[in-house]
């Protein structure tokens, strides 16, 4: 396995997207942010909404969840 293939574990995605996040909200902004917002916020929040765990951080963060849309329920 290469280090690529190493880093997109999905254990992996789901630290650095709620690290994304976790930044966001203490400083309001990462080194990926740009004059136009941030892609990574948004991919982070995206990713966080995939997982039950991160659907909890997204609510306890004050992030509008919609269970309705979770995998597996009717939309």
């Amino acid at each position: 396995m290469t280090g690529t293939e190493e880093s997109d574990r999905p254990g992996d995605r789901f630290e650095s997207a709620r690290n994304t996040v976790l930044q966001h909200r203490d400083d309001g902004t990462c080194f990926h942010c740009g004059g136009g917002g941030c892609g990574q916020h948004t991919w982070a929040v995206e990713e966080l909404g995939r997982h039950p765990g991160g659907r909890a951080l997204l609510r306890q963060l004050g992030f509008p969840i919609d269970d309705s849309t979770e995998e597996g329920q009717p939309r």
